[in-house]
């Protein structure tokens, strides 16, 4: 980083939740709001979370960014245009309402990581890259499978959204563990408990409108469990502490 202190915007998930009846399958007009505003579940009730979007400025570090840490930058911002631009894919093909909600947080991760990338001087992997077209070659290929999987179906949909999100939240947990830099750290723990909590729309979700149980499909099933009990403890705002036993896209 550039030798001074420098000031950076993001956005906190600062989330609160009310309580309303609603009934068992999940319609759109019960998925609209803000940015990040997700479907909670409360038996029998499920109540939507509204994401005040509160700005918070940070203070960053000086220090520089070794090689290693500016490629996790590289790769998390197109891995979070990858999010994006299937949700809005998703939108496109099903209408329904939660996958344009979230691609709006997504769009909102990748500018929080593209200020950092700026201020190191690093080329933007992104620039002008159209929808679905992406610099790394896996993340070019693992778009292409999840469009293919969530066009079958508006189930198939959802299970594509919580994988997405899990492989989010994985790839963000092993950056955080390879960082001691503030800035980044303030950055990649905000786009994790995004993810976390968008995880848990998607869970809930699916679970009303399939009536099955969702099956974790990257994290493991014990830190998947704990990973939602934490969250719903918190209100939907995610979990400060988890570790999962399985790996993302970033280390593939």
């Amino acid at each position: 980083m550039k030798n001074r202190l420098i000031l950076i915007t993001i956005f906190v998930l600062a989330l609160s939740a009310c309580a309303v009846s609603t009934p068992d399958i999940v319609t759109e007009d019960q998925v609209q709001g803000e940015t990040d505003e997700l479907i909670v579940s409360e038996e029998p009730a499920a109540a939507p979370i509204v994401d005040n979007q509160q700005e918070t400025i940070t203070a960053l570090s000086d220090t520089d960014l070794s090689d290693s840490e500016i490629a996790g930058l590289l790769f998390m911002r197109e891995e979070e245009k990858l999010a994006r631009d299937v949700y809005l894919q998703m939108y496109d093909v099903w209408n329904f309402n939660i996958f344009t909600n979230i691609a709006r947080s997504e769009q909102s991760h990748m500018d929080a990581v593209l200020v950092l990338i700026n201020d190191v001087g690093a080329e933007d992997p992104v620039g002008d890259a159209e929808q679905g077209v992406f610099e790394n070659q896996d993340l070019q290929d693992l778009y292409d499978q999840l469009i293919d999987q969530g066009s079958q179906s508006q189930n198939q949909a959802l299970l594509v959204g919580g994988a997405i999100e899990e492989i989010d939240i994985l790839d963000l947990q092993t950056y955080l563990s390879e960082t001691t830099n503030s800035a980044v750290i303030a950055v990649y723990q905000n786009l994790l408990f995004g993810s976390i909590n968008h995880l848990q729309a998607f869970v809930q979700t699916y679970e009303r409108q399939t009536g099955e149980t969702y099956q974790p499909q990257y994290l493991s099933q014990e830190a998947f469990d704990e990973m939602m009990a934490d969250s719903a403890a918190m209100g939907g705002g995610g979990s400060r502490g988890m570790n999962a036993n399985s790996q993302g896209m970033g280390k593939n």
